[in-house]
């Protein structure tokens, strides 16, 4: 159990080490984020231009559902692709950070566009559950519709989340892919629980503190501090924004490495940063 926890925090510091060495990773979660942004506004200005064909004849209500039913399934879609695309890119640039190299963003690019097809397939299947699990559970009322949207949408998550680097280093259908990404969490479970829980907490604290300094910001506005009030207010934000960004970041690079120790039993240590280097030896769990 104590090398599990070893190993965890010591992948933990590796991966905001690599972030902080190469800021260029921050670039993949921020332009997922800017996108799907966009198709949202893209949404909403659809539907606000629509909106006049849609009240000429016909049965309003139902236009209504149906055109915004369409185009929140396209938008949901749509976003599923930008998030898995921008997370294969990370992992990709990760792993060549992993191994030593210095990756440009473009690399990173180049890896999850050499894969385009097989994250597409990937996009419509993920989307697909998604959308099935949000359906069933809206179908059940109370408590119930709730944990069972709760249980499968963590059991989900649990096996998908080694799919993407799987995707991208493994030549297997999406289908089989799951299959093995289920498989590789099983066989890391403790080093990937506790790291996912080590780093949930560290950017638990982050977005606490931001809201403090929100709240601070709003005691200090309405207490007539006006200037002081907004500074304190937009430092907020701006760095809730920065700990979600770094947030992604982290997880995807945690994924790239829990992938790399899952795949090999070890850790290289010719091609792993110096700080990993005592945990070489620990056995998976």
């Amino acid at each position: 159990m104590s090398g599990t926890f070893s190993d965890s925090w010591r992948l933990t510091k590796i991966s905001f080490r690599l972030i902080w060495q190469d800021s260029a990773l921050l670039v993949f979660p921020l332009v997922a984020g800017l996108a799907a942004i966009g198709v949202l506004l893209l949404v909403a200005a659809g539907t606000f231009f629509l909106a006049p064909w849609l009240l000429i004849g016909g049965n309003r209500t139902t236009s209504y559902e149906v055109v915004g039913l369409v185009l929140f399934v396209a938008a949901y879609f749509v976003t599923t692709f930008l998030t898995v695309y921008a997370t294969a890119a990370l992992v990709g640039a990760a792993t060549l950070k992993l191994q030593g190299r210095q990756p440009s963003a473009a690399d990173g690019w180049k890896i999850a566009r050499a894969n385009l097809s097989r994250l597409v397939v990937w996009s419509l299947i993920a989307a697909s559950v998604g959308l099935l699990i949000q359906l069933i559970s809206s179908r059940i009322r109370g408590a119930a519709g709730l944990i069972i949207g709760t249980i499968a949408g963590a059991t989900w998550s649990i096996a998908t989340y080694f799919i993407i680097p799987v995707l991208i280093y493994e030549p297997a259908s999406p289908w089989r892919s799951l299959g093995r990404s289920a498989k590789l969490f099983l066989n890391t479970f403790g080093r990937t629980v506790v790291t996912n829980l080590v780093l949930a907490l560290i950017l638990g604290a982050g977005i606490v503190g931001a809201a403090a300094l929100g709240f601070l910001g709003l005691y200090v506005l309405f207490s007539g501090a006006l200037a002081l009030g907004v500074v304190l207010i937009v430092s907020a934000l701006g760095v809730g924004i920065f700990v979600v960004l770094l947030g992604a970041t982290a997880e995807g690079v945690l994924r790239a490495a829990l992938y790399r120790y899952a795949t090999t039993g070890n850790i290289d240590t010719n091609l792993l940063p110096a700080a990993y280097k005592t945990s070489a030896r620990s056995p998976l769990p």
